[in-house]
């Protein structure tokens, strides 16, 4: 009795094996972000063009596509659809915290007019920063807390997607601005991927961060390093602190000397070098917040102060005018220039003709 009972379990199993090996999946899933091209039509074709060249694909809806999931008792097709979810995050879901809501493009002209910006972003940005998917909306309106409601916002992302929203009724020069400040964000949150880059950056300030200086700095704000104005014209300029302290040092007011223009410049050089000299001996280039003329950044504000300098024009000018005899700052700068310019493919330092306006 046992042993037939054996072999009838042996039989059930082989049969239930044979069952699995041929199962066959119910659903095709057929590439729903293909984008086919079609000549009659010249938004779709444009969206053609751009995903050809990119390999991104660009909406006008959330809804991606669908694909037949069953058949219903009625004989009708159940579908599933494909839907861009714009909460989704890659580590979890913000739609706790964040509402989202938008009204699609409808005409035309404004749908090709989008696809255009969309095409000058993908244009001006490493594929590193690209997003798998795009969409194109009239109006992008977000809500992160409920007593502030709804904001207006040109640009959203996510790990998946990216959308544009009103980006039509820009002007060029809007345009560019809109997509250079875009690329910034994206370049601060996909360097966090790079743990040991990171670490490296750190480990190098890791004694000095939130200790107070050895002496307070000569001056209040980082302005004297960070400003951009033409030195050899600081009357167009008197809004700023190199233009303001420019004339107080020439009329006298500084210490109670009429300095000539050589002379004032000659001056503000020094206290910039003195501020420097501080700072950058322990690896930093400046710091936020009330305290910065006294206590050294946190990690955090660190690293936002490199990359906000690494992202600004001409950087590389920047850090050998005022930190190239300091080996930490250079370090931490080689660091972070390496893995922007050599691992995302951002191009930082402008080539081009010198500007007329000087650090």
């Amino acid at each position: 009795m046992k042993k037939y009972l054996f072999y009838l379990i042996l039989a059930f199993v082989w049969v239930s094996c044979e069952k699995e090996d041929t199962l066959e999946p119910k659903i095709d899933y057929f590439n729903l972000y293909t984008i086919a091209p079609d000549p009659n039509d010249s938004v779709q074709q444009l969206r053609y063009e751009i995903y050809t060249e990119y390999g991104i694909p660009v909406y006008f809806s959330d809804t991606v596509g669908k694909y037949p999931l069953t058949v219903n008792v009625y004989g009708d097709t159940v579908y599933e659809y494909e839907l861009m979810d714009l909460n989704w995050e890659f580590t979890n879901s913000s739609e706790d915290s964040r509402s989202i809501e938008y009204i699609f493009l409808k005409d035309d002209t404004e749908k090709y007019n989008a696809l255009l910006f969309a095409q000058k972003f993908l244009e001006n940005s490493s594929p590193a920063l690209r997003p798998l998917s795009m969409l194109l909306v009239d109006t992008l309106n977000i809500m992160e807390d409920a007593s502030e409601g709804y904001v207006f916002n040109h640009e959203l992302h996510n790990f998946r997607t990216m959308v544009w929203g009103g980006v039509t009724l820009l002007s060029e020069e809007d345009q560019t601005a809109l997509i250079e400040e875009a690329c910034k964000s994206l370049i601060s949150e996909k360097i966090q991927n790079y743990t040991y880059e990171l670490t490296q950056f750190q480990v190098v300030s890791q004694d000095y961060y939130n200790k107070s200086y050895p002496t307070s700095l000569p001056e209040y704000t980082s302005d004297c390093i960070t400003e951009y104005v033409d030195e050899n014209n600081p009357m167009a300029y008197y809004n700023t602190w190199f233009g303001s302290e420019y004339l107080n040092i020439t009329y006298g007011m500084y210490d109670g000397i009429r300095h000539t223009h050589e002379e004032a410049v000659a001056i503000l050089n020094e206290r910039r070098d003195a501020y420097c000299a501080i700072v950058g001996a322990w690896g930093f280039v400046y710091g936020y917040g009330r305290m910065a003329s006294y206590t050294a950044p946190s990690a955090e504000d660190d690293l936002n102060c490199y990359l906000e300098r690494l992202l600004s024009d001409n950087p590389t000018a920047w850090f050998e005018r005022y930190y190239s005899n300091y080996p930490l700052v250079m370090k931490k700068y080689e660091i972070l220039y390496n893995l922007i310019v050599n691992e995302l493919g951002v191009k930082l330092d402008n080539n081009d003709e010198e500007q007329e306006e000087e650090i």
